[in-house]
């Protein structure tokens, strides 16, 4: 009984008809595709769907669930991106109750319709602004000079701004204190 060809044994197949320069029969190529697609992705689904029009240069956007049930129809190109998950991290999609097909996975929030083989839920957005040190005091001078630039202004502005940056000023010298050891 012959084993189930490989993608190395396809693509040394290939190679070795490439070499010849010969002619390849079309039920050769057949089984080299099948075998290439059935060997590398499986049966898993695809990751997401990406679409653009028909004979256009724009760039290709995520496609929603009418984009893909009927790409011919609103002359569109549609493409389905795979991405095996890495071998012993596969983590389940997790859907509410009830969801019936429409829902979207509590962890990740991919749809249901459109979820890949494995969960992958995205990494909280770090904050780099808080890697810089940085002290309240430092706002003290600039608002000093914020108050001395005040007498240039008319009465009614340099009444609300005088207000407003002795306020903060206090507030800050106030705060500067509670946080001192």
């Amino acid at each position: 009984m012959a084993e189930a060809p490989t993608v190395a044994s396809t693509v040394r197949d290939m190679r070795r008809a490439g070499a010849a320069s010969e002619p390849v029969p079309a039920a050769v190529v057949q089984v080299w595709a099948q075998t290439l697609l059935t060997q590398l992705y499986g049966t898993q689904k695809p990751v997401r769907y990406e679409c653009k029009p028909r004979h256009s240069t724009e760039p290709w956007r995520p496609a929603e669930m009418g984009e893909v049930t009927h790409y011919r129809r609103r002359k569109l190109e549609l493409r389905a991106l795979y991405l095996h998950p890495p071998a012993g991290k596969h983590k389940d999609h997790r859907w509410p109750a009830g969801s019936n097909g429409q829902g979207k996975c509590l962890d990740c929030g991919e749809t249901e319709w459109l979820a890949g083989p494995d969960c992958r839920p995205f990494a909280p957005i770090r904050d780099h602004r808080s890697d810089t040190p940085f002290s309240l005091t430092w706002l003290i001078e600039p608002l000093e000079k914020l108050q001395y630039l005040t007498k240039h202004m008319n009465p009614l502005d340099r009444a609300k701004w005088r207000t407003e940056t002795t306020y903060l000023i206090d507030r800050i010298k106030d705060h500067a204190k509670g946080s001192q050891p």
